[in-house]
């Protein structure tokens, strides 16, 4: 006679249960590990992360009340702010660059002028506890990896944000290294430089001029004239060798491997007129001209690396 009865053999009930149980540990964890984090200090390597990638990362965004108007160009248009970045722009309508982890100067610019409820509230440093909101502490820095973790200087002001991180706090850091858009050079190797460079003023950011591929044998430096006006070390220009990503003053002589930058206080060229720059050099070989090289044809956008650091607490 047959028996009608149901049966449930030991091991499928053994392995139903195992995968209910493992189906239930993942539904449980797994949501967590893309939460943006709770209240506390749980949260704060999650905020450090995320200031850090948008303003390394993002253009930035603004939109006018009416929405007819928007782009990346926030910088020129600060009271419609959505959301702060300062990556370079590629396309300023365009929500997307090309050029992540280089930052704009002119971006830079506006972010030291941004109010500080500006700040919180763009960048999102603030959690939401039981319907109250709290700021985070802060601090965001922009400093020379060249020279030793000092903070830039952009139009005067030094690239930092924010408190000094407590001692007595759990702290959350993030440091992301970028490039930083410092202002203009023109880049020449020296077989192109001619020993005269005219310059068009008036310039409102330091002159820069970058030497590349010295010739000669136990080359240096002597002087830089401007009109027939011989200038000062240090007080009118300064003179350094770069060397990958450290520079040392020069002194003198120049290893023809050094990449020479020649930086000069923009307040000597303050009016309209092409000013005469004169580099004189001791065994290396410059073209006399004319026709003479233009600084302000050949300059482009100077980019130096940097560590932005992002610290929360």
């Amino acid at each position: 006679m047959m028996d009608e009865k149901g049966q449930i053999a030991v091991d499928f009930l053994l392995g139903i249960s195992l995968f209910l149980i493992a189906l239930t540990f993942t539904v449980q964890f797994i949501p967590g590990m893309f939460m943006s984090g709770s209240a506390g200090e749980s949260s704060l390597d999650y905020t450090a992360y995320r200031t850090a990638t948008i303003l390394a990362e993002d253009t930035g965004w603004w939109v006018n009340n009416t929405g007819s108007g928007s782009g990346t160009d926030w910088e020129a248009h600060t009271s419609d702010i959505k959301r702060i970045g300062l990556a370079v722009d590629d396309e300023p309508r365009s929500k997307l660059t090309n050029s992540p982890n280089i930052l704009s100067k002119t971006k830079i610019e506006q972010f030291m002028l941004i109010d500080e409820d500006g700040i919180i509230e763009k960048l999102g440093l603030y959690n939401n506890v039981d319907g109250t909101l709290f700021a985070y502490g802060y601090n965001i820095s922009i400093v020379s990896i060249e020279n030793n973790g000092i903070p830039f200087v952009i139009n005067g002001n030094a690239t930092v944000r924010g408190s000094t991180a407590p001692d007595d706090q759990e702290i959350a850091k993030i440091t992301r290294v970028v490039l930083v858009e410092t202002g203009h050079a023109a880049v020449l190797n020296a077989n192109e430089l001619t020993d005269t460079i005219n310059i068009k003023g008036p310039y409102e950011e330091n002159v820069t001029i970058q030497i590349r591929n010295l010739n000669g044998t136990n080359p240096s430096f002597l002087n830089a004239t401007l009109e027939n006006v011989t200038l000062t070390q240090h007080s009118d220009f300064t003179i350094t060798r770069k060397t990958g990503w450290t520079s040392s003053e020069v002194n003198g002589s120049i290893h023809i491997n050094d990449i020479i930058c020649l930086d000069f206080d923009h307040g000597l060229f303050n009016s309209s007129n092409t000013y005469r720059l004169d580099l004189s050099f001791s065994n290396v070989t410059l073209d006399p001209g004319p026709p003479f090289v233009s600084y302000n044809k050949r300059s482009t956008p100077l980019y130096e690396p940097a560590y932005m650091i992002v610290e929360v607490w």
